[in-house]
């Protein structure tokens, strides 16, 4: 086999080494940067914990704070104001404090409704109503 020259050999160890390094497992923890979002005045929620819409009369979509006690898995249900009938919910992963989300309502008839925040054991932890117009 035919003997490498001096200066490729050390081009060769020095991509090497550089490769290796590129490869290597970072070892420092990532911290993401924390992010203040400002809660409107309409949708600040003085307890602990509960859902709050920004209007009671909607159209299409409405916006509304979940403020939990802890992270989690929560769902939001919405239920008829009439015969208390679930009519969708969703399943969300909420963190402590202010969530600020948005409801879709086109789909929903015209009529009254109830929105409800849940723990993922189905146990109400707040309630609101509102009414598709």
């Amino acid at each position: 086999m035919k003997k490498m020259s001096y200066n490729f050999q050390k081009w060769y160890y020095f991509w090497l080494f550089v490769l290796f390094l590129a490869c290597a497992k970072d070892e420092h923890e990532h911290i993401e940067p924390f992010v203040f979002i400002e809660v409107p005045e309409v949708l600040q929620i003085a307890d602990e914990i509960g859902i709050k819409l920004e209007s009671t009369i909607v159209t299409n979509q409405v916006a509304m704070n979940v403020k939990l006690p802890e992270d989690g898995v929560y769902r939001i249900k919405i239920r008829h104001g009439m015969n208390n009938e679930l009519i969708s919910q969703e399943r969300v992963n909420g963190t402590e404090g202010d969530n600020i989300l948005k409801v879709y309502t086109s789909t929903l008839d015209k009529s009254g409704y109830m929105i409800q925040l849940t723990d993922e054991f189905h146990n109400v932890l707040g309630a609101s109503s509102f009414v598709v117009n």
